[in-house]
């Protein structure tokens, strides 16, 4: 009876063993979000240094360029806990050979830092807008790519989201110029410093109509005055160029990350 009573506790044991195995191999391969980060993944040197990337090594296919094709692609990707992106996909084409060269020179990225959970490191899920511009020229309304809802009647005080739209507001001279702009102007705080704080501060704004940015909020603060001194730099910016819609100027809700970090 007792060796019965011990068996069965092995065998309880081992069922327990395999059961949390199998659900910490589960947790171990989700993917998260990076909206919903603690520590969302970051590209060497930032997001400018991102983008700098892209500009250096993007080449302008032949087919955009004869049919003046220009806008942006929105592809996803996931970074791996290793820093190596995968999964990589466009959402939204644009057409002309541009969604297939965005992905192989996303391909071609060094490893970015891994996005960071209760102290682990985690699989992501990245989104990015990629533009492309000719230089001097408007893009052409008649390879313009429609989108669902495009057809939607324009409201005027309707506040819409940048991921849904066909021709999002877009700072002057493209995103990496606007992180350029930022790393000119962020002063690190010097209760920052003196706590060695380091990450992302998650801001929201509104680019209204005439291009002026307003209702800048902190949605994932950061701390140590951090917060405070992403929106007061934000504050200072330029006028953007305004997201339309139906050839409109319309109200869109953007979100950028911040990045904090000290020098080494």
């Amino acid at each position: 009876m007792k060796k019965l009573i011990f068996s069965s506790l092995i065998a309880v044991l081992v069922l327990s063993f395999c059961q949390n195995k199998a659900m910490a191999q589960v947790e171990d391969n989700t993917v998260y979000n990076f909206v919903s980060m603690e520590n969302p993944p970051s590209y060497p040197g930032g997001i400018a240094s991102f983008y700098k990337f892209l500009g250096d090594n993007i080449k302008y296919p032949q087919q955009a360029k004869d049919d003046n094709v220009q806008g942006n692609v929105y592809v996803s990707f996931t970074v791996e806990k290793d820093g190596s992106l995968n999964d990589i996909k466009v959402n939204r084409k644009l057409g002309g050979g541009t969604d297939e060269e965005a992905v192989r020179v996303l391909k071609l990225s060094k490893r970015w830092n891994p996005g960071m959970q209760n102290g682990k490191v985690v699989r992501v899920k990245y989104n990015i807008p990629i533009k492309f511009s000719i230089p001097g020229k408007k893009p052409n309304p008649k390879v313009a790519k429609p989108f669902d809802g495009s057809t939607q009647p324009v409201n005027e005080n309707t506040v819409y989201s940048f991921v849904s739209m066909e021709n999002p507001p877009s700072y002057p001279g493209g995103i990496a110029n606007f992180y350029k702009f930022m790393g000119e102007n962020v002063k690190y705080p010097k209760a920052a410093i003196d706590n060695k704080t380091e990450g992302i501060v998650s801001l929201s704004f509104v680019v209204e109509k005439d291009g002026s940015i307003s209702d800048i909020k902190a949605e994932r603060k950061l701390g140590s005055g951090t917060d405070e001194e992403a929106i007061r730099v934000l504050k200072l910016s330029k006028k953007w160029n305004p997201g339309l819609l139906n050839g409109q100027p319309v109200k869109v809700k953007y979100n950028i990350p911040v990045q904090f970090k000290l020098p080494k």
